[in-house]
């Protein structure tokens, strides 16, 4: 990737003249932004597969929370909606990186999204009959945990397999940062038609975003295995027990300090950054209650989205330096960000609070993804992908702990307490762990 100081270089002219600055248009191309998807037809088609399946589970996220509050009106049952989505994870999260490894990557994701696209439209049929209750939530959401332990890491471990060695690291960034924008625009979208169709159009939808995704999905292919630096394991190793395969992944995470580290620290960011947008619909309604609940929901997830779109394609535009700084930086962002929104009962101060916490929240993720696949060897990568699904089930914990706490003092209060401690361990990563600081 071409670093951003060798942008302006001026680009040679007719002979005798002076050298002509560079267009526009030149310096974006010189800049490698968009280099693997300029140069890899395949890749296109995996980014607009995440695109389909992203938007379907971040919209699901948003809509079982807003219709959870709306049943129940209860931070603890929105706690407990995020816990049956993610604990399933620790089950089978961990067996799931060992079938990726094991078995065809895109079959797996294929299935996965078929089965979450039958939830979406089972919870689609309840919605028009006006036979949705709580409980088909809960299992709603257990079904779709089972199933995203097997497709979300070996949709992660394909990426290899369809760039090569070579645009890995530009390719990391793009997804990463695609799901990232994802993960914080997709909502908006959910919040709107639930306000303006109903929720049981928002669930079609999804329904019908995961079988898009599915099919899209067969017009990615993968290179052969000398130009992706995947080595083959021994035939014998695949009927190998799947508790030897975990605990060989285990162990290689344990021999390597920087993967143990940037994986342990993900996992405390997680528990403390995604409580803001679990608990956002019970937000609106107790703080901005002026407007109607979906609306704000929509629009502050619109704003977040906006910042998202922004630090995602500062990420991809980044040279290889600095990434640990920059991470810290962005949780520092984000912890400030969400300190003034707690305090915040404007809805239109909140929008503009929401747009800098989607800068910073899309920083971590995407440049905490990065650091962790660019330091993981091919033939481990479905599983240790695996194993950054299984925390998420850990981080549930922490949302639903949070949940509690916003059930007892209110949410701003939550809110603000989260921030606190994300600014605690900001400054312990820049004081206490400069091998953190220092990572490229």
């Amino acid at each position: 990737m071409t670093a951003p100081d060798e942008v302006a270089d001026p680009q040679p002219g007719p002979a005798g003249s002076p050298p002509r600055p560079a267009s526009r248009l030149e310096r974006l191309r010189r800049l490698g932004t968009f280099q693997t998807i300029r140069e890899v037809p395949s890749y296109r088609w995996y980014l607009l597969t995440v695109a389909g399946n992203m938007s379907a589970m971040q919209m699901q996220m948003i809509a079982r929370g807003i219709l959870t509050y709306q049943l129940t009106g209860s931070y603890a049952a929105l706690g407990l909606i995020e816990l049956a989505n993610t604990l399933p994870r620790l089950v089978f999260a961990l067996t799931g990186g060992v079938v990726a490894d094991r078995s065809n990557r895109r079959t797996i994701t294929q299935v996965g999204q078929t089965f979450n696209a039958l939830i979406a439209g089972a919870l689609a049929v309840l919605l028009f009959m006006d036979l949705l209750t709580f409980a088909h939530l809960v299992i709603g959401s257990v079904l779709a945990g089972i199933s995203n332990s097997f497709s979300l890491p070996a949709r992660q471990a394909m990426i290899p397999q369809i760039v090569g060695i070579g645009r890995l690291s530009n390719a990391l960034g793009l997804n990463a940062s695609m799901m990232s924008v994802l993960r914080l625009s997709a909502p908006a979208v959910a919040a709107a038609v639930i306000a303006f169709a109903g929720a049981s159009w928002a669930f079609l939808l999804m329904a019908l975003l995961y079988l898009f995704s599915t099919v899209v999905l067969f017009r990615v292919h993968m290179l052969p295995d000398a130009e992706t630096g995947t080595t083959r394991r021994p035939r014998s190793a695949h009927r190998g027990n799947a508790l030897a395969d975990i605990a060989e992944a285990l162990q290689y995470i344990v021999r390597s300090p920087v993967l143990r580290m940037l994986l342990v620290v993900d996992m405390f960011l997680g528990m403390l950054m995604f409580p803001y947008q679990r608990l956002l619909p019970g937000f609106v309604s107790d703080v901005l209650a002026e407007t109607e609940a979906a609306i704000a929901v929509g629009l502050l997830l619109t704003f977040t989205g906006v910042g998202a779109l922004i630090g995602a394609l500062a990420v991809a535009s980044i040279p290889n330096r600095h990434r640990g700084k920059l991470v810290i930086g962005s949780v520092t962002l984000f912890s400030l960000g969400l300190l003034a929104f707690s305090a915040s009962d404007v809805l239109l101060v909140s929008c503009g609070i929401v747009l800098v916490m989607g800068v910073g929240q899309t920083g971590r993720q995407a440049l905490n993804n990065i650091l962790i696949q660019s330091n993981v060897s091919n033939e481990y990568r479905g599983r240790v992908s695996s194993v950054m699904l299984f925390e998420d089930g850990i981080e549930s914990l922490g949302i639903f702990a949070i949940a509690m706490l916003a059930t007892v003092v209110g949410a701003p209060i939550a809110l603000a307490v989260t921030a606190v401690l994300m600014l605690i361990l900001a400054g312990t990563m820049w004081f206490a762990m400069p091998s953190y600081r220092r990572l490229d």
